[in-house]
């Protein structure tokens, strides 16, 4: 019985082996390059969504099934959840705020999957509001539009004191 179970281990290990090895499929991870420039034209998208103030813009780059908490911890849910979530907020909002992003990095996973993220900035500054931040998402291959399937946005961090060391340390 022993016997038997340590030859299913040691044939288990030999079919993994591959996959934990990296050498497996090294095409695994990569994406073209006409990929590549389709995930980073979903942010620029969707800020300039975002500046037209045009919800169902901003709802129609991402999966029906899209997961976010934006940089107020707000959670939304699906696409629906995208366009009502950001219909209302722009109710709230000055009709000139726009919205700029760059994306800072493409990280394929497979050839239908990726993370990315960069940067965003909203101007003008509104008070008590977040104006810049960072932003990360998960991003997939659906036929043959790459959409956003999770993201998360947090505010810049505000700028520390740096203490002043012109003063004697001690008493």
């Amino acid at each position: 019985m022993r016997s038997r179970s340590l030859s299913w281990i040691a044939g288990l290990v030999v079919l993994l082996l591959p996959a934990c090895s990296g050498s497996g499929s090294a095409a695994a991870g990569t994406g073209t390059p006409a990929d590549e420039q389709a995930i980073r034209a979903i942010a620029p998208a969707y800020a300039a969504a975002f500046s037209k103030h045009d919800a169902k813009a901003m709802a129609a780059l991402s999966t029906e099934d899209y997961e976010d908490v934006d940089a107020m911890g707000v959670h939304t849910q699906g696409r629906a959840g995208i366009e009502a979530n950001m219909g209302k907020q722009f109710t709230m909002m000055p009709a000139n705020l726009a919205m700029t992003t760059t994306t800072t990095f493409v990280k394929f996973l497979s050839p239908t999957s990726a993370v990315a993220g960069g940067t965003w900035q909203t101007t003008p500054a509104m008070a008590g509001q977040p104006d810049k931040g960072a932003w990360l998402g998960v991003v997939v291959k659906k036929d043959t539009t790459w959409l956003m399937a999770s993201s998360l946005g947090a505010a810049a961090m505000p700028d520390m004191a740096m203490p002043d060391t012109t003063k004697p340390k001690g008493k």
